[in-house]
C-alpha cells in the first residue's frame, strides 16, 4: 500500500476513534478500496503523472477524515441494530420486571442460544478438518494455497457469524467482508493474513462456539421445557392422565395456580437471563471477530 494512504488512513482511523470499532472498520475498508482503485485507474489512464500530485488529489477529492466522520457518524446512527433498541419501561417494579415477555430482544437472544449449537457444531468440525489438513500438507507445495483458501473460510465464516450476532443480538458488527491483501498476489495475501489478528482471534472463536453452543441450548431448553411442563401442569393431570412427576407425584387441585404461575415466572426469568447472555456474548464476539 502507498505510504499517501497509509497515512490518510492512520489520519483516518484517529478521526473515528469515537465511533464504533465495527464502523470504524468499515469506514476503512471502504476508504482503502476506494484510494486502492482510484490510483489504479488513474494511473492506467496517466501513466506519466506525478504519483504523489495524484494521490493527493484522489485523496482530496474522497475527503478529509473530519468529512468521513460526519458521514459515517450519520450511517451508525442510521442504521443502529434493530435488537439494539430497547423499548422504554411502561411498568415499574413487579410488572416491569414482566415485560421482559414482550420484548423482542429477548427471544432473538433466546433463539441464538438454540441456533448456537448447530453453528457452533459446524464451525467446529470446518476449523478442526480444516487446520488438520492444511497442517498435514504444509510440507508439499500444495499445502500453503490449501492453507491460504482455509484461513479465507475462515474469515468468511466469521463474517457470517458476525451478521448473524448483529441481526439476533443488536451488536453492531462489520457490515461489509474484508479479505487482509486484497488484490496482491497469493504469497502476499497469505503473509498478511498469517500476521493479521482478526484471523486467529476468529479461528478460536470459531472453536469455542461449539462447547459454548452447547452450554446455551442445554440452558435454553432445559429451563424453557421446565417452564412449559409448570404451565401445562393441568394438561398433563386432567388431560393425559400422568402424575406431574414420575413416578406417582400428583399436583393437588388447590396448588395447579401456583404450579403454572411458578411456570409463567421461570419463563420471565429465562428471558432476562437469555438477554444477559446475549449480550454478553455479543461483546465477546465484538472483541473476537472485529479487527
Amino acid at each position: 500500500m502507498n505510504r499517501q494512504i497509509e497515512s490518510y488512513l492512520d489520519d483516518l482511523k484517529n478521526a473515528l476513534a469515537d465511533l464504533d470499532r465495527s464502523t470504524v472498520q468499515d469506514a476503512l475498508a471502504d476508504a482503502e478500496d476506494h484510494l486502492n482503485t482510484a490510483y489504479q485507474i488513474e494511473t492506467e489512464e496517466n501513466p506519466d503523472a506525478d504519483t504523489a500530485e495524484l494521490l493527493r488529489a484522489i485523496i482530496e477529492k474522497y475527503g478529509t477524515p473530519e468529512d468521513i466522520l460526519e458521514q459515517y457518524s450519520d450511517i451508525e446512527e442510521i442504521t443502529t441494530p434493530v435488537f439494539a433498541i430497547t423499548g422504554n419501561k411502561t411498568s415499574n417494579g413487579f410488572l416491569g420486571f414482566c415485560e421482559v415477555v414482550a420484548e423482542p430482544r429477548a427471544w432473538a437472544a433466546s433463539l441464538y442460544m438454540i441456533l448456537s449449537l448447530v453453528t457452533g457444531v459446524f464451525y467446529f468440525t470446518w476449523v478442526t478438518t480444516g487446520l488438520s489438513i492444511s497442517l498435514g500438507l504444509l510440507v508439499l507445495v500444495i499445502g500453503i494455497p490449501l492453507a491460504l483458501l482455509f484461513l479465507l473460510s475462515v474469515r468468511g465464516l466469521g463474517f457470517v457469524e458476525g451478521r448473524m450476532v448483529e441481526a439476533l443480538l443488536g451488536v453492531r458488527m462489520p457490515r461489509r467482508a474484508i479479505t487482509p491483501g486484497d488484490g496482491k498476489n497469493w504469497w502476499t495475501k497469505f503473509k498478511i493474513i498469517l500476521t493479521t489478528r482478526s484471523t486467529w482471534t476468529t479461528l478460536i472463536y470459531l472453536f469455542l462456539l461449539m462447547p459454548l453452543g452447547i452450554i446455551y441450548f442445554t440452558l435454553i431448553v432445559t429451563l424453557f421445557s421446565l417452564a412449559l411442563s409448570f404451565i401445562g401442569a393441568p394438561v398433563i393431570q386432567y388431560g393425559l392422565h400422568e402424575p406431574f412427576i414420575s413416578p406417582e407425584f400428583w399436583v393437588p387441585f388447590y396448588a395447579m395456580p401456583f404450579v403454572m404461575a411458578g411456570g409463567g415466572m421461570l419463563i420471565v426469568l429465562t428471558l432476562h437471563l437469555a438477554k444477559g447472555i446475549g449480550k454478553l456474548h455479543g461483546r465477546f464476539a465484538k472483541i473476537m471477530l472485529v479487527s
